[in-house]
């Protein structure tokens, strides 16, 4: 076993969190260890106060714990419950996690990490470096109840929610957001409770909000890499891993035209798996960062592709939704299928550039 922290940074830390009335936690990528995210549920329990988690720390702090306060990415969306806390812990968030921007917060900072890394936003108040559990098992033993009501943190957790929502789909096809939240309701309805893998792009927005994670490794994605691709292998691998839950992998149509190879696997393998494809027939992330910059027109989009129709003709299930009602009975029958399915689903983009100016300001 690790050995607990000591010395002047120790001492330092527990001073700052001493004096602090409102701290917020963010875990990171290095607190998905099972012994790292059981200590630092204990931290936060003890503490009282509101966690933020990264992308790949879902599930480190349940979506449905009351403590739960969004996701931090360094951008606008979680800001609000930032700019109360005065003392901010960072617990194993990696910077390399974070949106390029500049650190928005002047309140004083505890590092967390396996390891001291050059921080490109602010220098730390206190740093605690090596194994995490330890560390946050020493800064909870005596720690004071902070001053943030259950009912503030709620609050703060709906705003970001309502602040990161996707308006209702359009004749164009379905919202985003309900194309996560019908799929796991799906999953709750059957049953099933798979991993979830999520590809690079807009879509990846309202999967990471509005998907709900019990556990770390409940959602996985290349944040950081930003790799397009990665929802089917990814997914794949998840399946593979642990058959009994099996996965879900949300993708959007370029990443998938990206590896559009991998159905073929994922059929030769029969993994239980469901693919469902955001479908919109352009880069729309690509195209939102495109703005009113000078830059020629076309090259982000291509014919709307029949994926279901791919699936078939590699040996798996394909199916198409262009409404809800079509979507929900896709979802049934794709959960139900003992080796891997795909749906294809016609998705309205035009919320994306309100939801993504919402996140990063």
């Amino acid at each position: 076993p690790a050995a607990a922290p000591a010395g002047p940074a120790l001492a330092e830390a527990k001073r700052l969190l001493a004096e602090a009335r409102r701290p917020v936690l963010v875990a990171g990528l290095e607190a998905t260890a099972p012994e790292s995210c059981a200590a630092l549920r204990a931290l936060a329990a003890a503490l009282g106060c509101p966690v933020l988690v990264t992308y790949k720390a879902k599930g480190v702090v349940p979506d449905a714990d009351p403590l739960f306060a969004g996701v931090f990415t360094g951008g606008e969306a979680e800001a609000p419950i930032l700019r109360e806390a005065d003392l901010i812990l960072l617990a194993g968030a990696d910077p390399v996690e974070f949106i390029p921007q500049p650190w928005r917060y002047a309140v004083p900072m505890i590092d967390c990490g396996t390891a001291p890394r050059p921080l490109h936003y602010r220098a730390p108040a206190a740093g605690l470096y090596g194994a995490l559990a330890p560390s946050f098992a020493a800064l909870a033993e005596g720690a004071a109840r902070s001053a943030w009501e259950v009912g503030e943190i709620a609050a703060h957790r709906t705003a970001w929610a309502a602040r990161l929502a996707n308006a209702p789909g359009g004749n164009r096809g379905l919202s985003p957001q309900a194309v996560v939240e019908l799929a796991q309701a799906a999953c709750r309805r059957a049953g099933r409770d798979p991993r979830v893998s999520v590809d690079a792009g807009a879509h990846m927005f309202p999967c990471t909000s509005f998907w709900q994670a019990e556990r770390p490794g409940d959602l996985l994605i290349s944040n950081g890499l930003a790799t397009m691709g990665f929802a089917l292998p990814a997914g794949i691998a998840a399946a593979l891993h642990d058959p009994a839950r099996g996965a879900l992998a949300f993708t959007g149509d370029g990443g998938l035209l990206m590896a559009l190879g991998e159905l073929a696997t994922a059929t030769a393998l029969g993994v239980k798996l469901v693919v469902v494809v955001f479908n919109d027939a352009t880069l729309s992330l690509i195209d939102i960062k495109k703005g009113g910059r000078e830059l020629p027109g076309g090259a982000l989009g291509w014919p709307q592709a029949d994926f279901a129709g791919a699936m078939r003709s590699l040996g798996g299930i394909g199916l198409s939704a262009r409404g809800e009602a079509e979507y929900a009975a896709a979802l049934e029958e794709a959960l139900a299928a003992p080796g891997p399915a795909l749906v294809d689903v016609l998705v309205d983009p035009g919320s994306y550039p309100a939801q993504i100016k919402a996140l990063r300001g």
